[in-house]
């Protein structure tokens, strides 16, 4: 081939003119907006998350919000000597870290609107809302440099959290869809107080979504614990409620049957709603709302007759699904990717009641690494590297039985796997190699953290002050599964004390106390302990069975038939063809036929 002319051979344009025209339509062709920085590129009402930023990024995206010019020198060099560096927040001890926490837990909030009214024009309260919210970065950043406590990333985007307050003002009640495997995680405690700081007749409802991958003695327990605190809870599956909804129109039935029917739930504050159920909950808790308001003689956010439900939460964690699943078809964009929804959007699902989806955002919380964060879901995996931290934080929650049977492997050894272990001995079996045959641990890595997000790896938390039978019943689903019978045992256990009571695990029920008494096993009889020790013996069976050198496979009946062997035919034989002259016919070598006439008879 020849040199590249610099023209496109298909189309015969420019190489580089879709960069140009780009750059037209951002307006940096000429002038000063040729030589600015990024963060002033683009249009103003950038929807994009942004949870994470380098050093400099972090310093320009402070300074464009405090309205500050700034400039570069590159002469007059300085180095900046701090000696040594103090230790970091893993290197205190867990019980300082702890009370440091909970001294400045009131400085970890959410950034507030500030006040406005009609008179308010677009550019005061533009100027307002910046400086309300780089205040409260700058509060943010001291309480990571001078307590030297660690914070999750969180959403660092002003356009995110425009839409955050717009849904808040709005709504009649907010809903926050967190996940049913581990609800503390995601539940945001400030976000329920800046609602009501809004309007006092605010409702509020905590939506477990996933909660059909916990057992009904877990969610019994999640029931206990948030019904003891005052908070409004139900517990969904949106995928389980689409999937019901789906059979029920196929087969003509009533909605709700199929998740009735797999529950079998003693319990009715653990069961999971059908599509039916969760909208007659959001309309009652709505009209209490507004009645309460009309009583106390005080103003809707919702402007009109129609009511207005928000729904919030963390990325992923199933709000778009929750309105497809409530409307029956494809309403909002769904992905397995954090961040999908970008702007808020209203749907009306009846003729009174209106969705009013908001795009996830990232709350501010403590928490010991970033791997944790991305174990949860909260930060995209596709663009991640760096596999072996994640991965590890998976691996001291489930168990080396666990990763075997969900992906066939035979990981030797015991307690909890390595990362390094679990990633090279996925990408093996699967054949996932890169350059030099190497293992490709970050394809095996992203395969792991999307299996237990999507919970294919079973791990469910208790609630603090859980009873010893509601722990182990966390502690068997995370090591292997458990049957059925096991997770939904009748004489529920409840928590052992109350938030701040320090009471003792008497306040149990009785049945409890006797089924301590029977034996420690995980559930009341010695029955559910025998089952669950014949499935780990068939669980070591399967696995030495995959051990086993694998049999010769049998060939097919057809290849044991034997073709008739291949003849010239009557190429080369001389047939008599009767004649008085004793002529013979024969087949020549090119298909002809040749006519012989002996030299006796010539």
């Amino acid at each position: 081939m020849g040199k590249h002319n610099g023209k496109s051979r298909k189309s015969g344009l420019s190489v580089g003119q879709s960069l140009v025209n780009r750059a037209k339509r951002e307006g940096r062709t000429a002038g000063a907006a040729a030589h600015m920085y990024t963060t002033d590129l683009g249009p103003d009402n950038n929807m994009q998350s942004v949870i994470e930023r380098n050093d400099l990024d972090e310093m320009m995206a402070m300074a464009t919000l405090a309205d500050k010019d700034f400039s570069a020198e590159r002469q007059n060099v300085v180095v900046i000597s701090t000696g040594s560096v103090a230790p970091r927040d893993t290197e205190r001890a867990e019980a300082e870290r702890s009370a440091a926490e909970e001294r400045h837990r009131h400085r970890l909030t959410i950034p507030r609107r500030p006040s406005w009214d009609e008179g308010t024009t677009p550019a005061a309260l533009d100027a307002e809302e910046r400086a309300s919210f780089l205040a409260w970065r700058r509060d943010l950043a001291l309480l990571e440099g001078e307590e030297l406590l660690v914070l999750t990333p969180f959403e660092k985007n002003l356009q995110v959290w425009r839409q955050l307050w717009r849904v808040l003002e709005r709504s009649d009640v907010l809903v926050q869809v967190v996940d049913a495997r581990d609800p503390l995680t995601y539940a945001c405690p400030d976000l329920d107080a800046y609602a009501h700081e809004l309007h006092a007749t605010k409702h509020s409802l905590l939506l477990l979504n996933k909660a059909d991958l916990l057992p009904p003695a877990l969610r019994s327990a999640w029931a206990d614990y948030f019904q003891a605190r005052g908070i409004r809870h139900a517990f969904w599956s949106a995928k389980a409620a689409a999937e019901a909804e789906a059979e029920a129109e196929a087969e003509e039935a009533a909605s709700g049957i199929g998740v009735a029917r797999r529950d079998q739930d003693p319990d009715p504050r653990a069961a999971l709603l059908s599509v039916d159920g969760l909208l007659d909950l959001l309309h009652r808790t709505a009209q209490e709302a507004v009645a309460e308001a009309a009583l106390l003689g005080v103003p809707r956010g919702a402007h009109g007759d129609r009511l207005v439900v928000g729904l919030t939460g963390y990325p992923n964690v199933g709000k778009s699904s929750t309105i497809n699943a409530l409307f029956g078809s494809k309403k909002t964009a769904v992905a397995p990717t954090p961040g999908k929804t970008k702007h808020f959007q209203t749907l009306n699902v009846t003729d009174d009641l209106t969705l009013c989806d908001c795009p996830g955002l990232v709350m501010p919380q403590y928490a010991n690494s970033k791997a944790e964060m991305v174990a949860a879901g909260v930060i995209p995996i596709d663009r991640l590297t760096d596999v072996r931290a994640p991965v590890g934080a998976i691996a001291l929650r489930i168990s080396r039985r666990q990763f075997s049977s969900a992906y066939s492997l035979h990981l030797r050894g015991e307690g909890h796997p390595d990362a390094v272990e679990v990633l090279r001995a996925l990408a093996l079996s699967r054949g996932w190699v890169v350059g030099s045959g190497l293992p490709d641990e970050v394809r095996a890595g992203r395969r792991i953290l999307k299996d237990y997000i999507d919970g294919k790896l079973m791990f469910c938390k208790a609630p603090p002050g859980a009873a010893r039978a509601v722990r182990a019943v966390a502690a068997a689903l995370a090591h292997g599964g458990m049957p059925e019978a096991l997770a939904c045992s009748s004489g529920a256990p409840a928590l052992e004390a109350p938030s701040g009571g320090g009471q003792e695990e008497a306040s149990t029920s009785g049945e409890e106390d006797s089924e301590e008494e029977e034996g420690p096993g995980v559930s009341a009889g010695a029955g559910a302990e025998l089952d669950l020790a014949d499935l780990e013996l068939l669980e070591e069976l399967k696995l030495q069975a995959q051990g086993q050198k694998p049999s010769k496979p049998v060939r097919a009946a057809h290849k044991f038939h034997k073709k008739a062997a291949r003849s010239k035919g009557t190429r080369g034989i001389a047939v008599d063809l009767g004649t008085s002259d004793g002529a013979m016919l024969q087949h020549g070598k090119r298909g002809g036929l040749v006519r012989i006439v002996s030299d006796a008879t010539a």
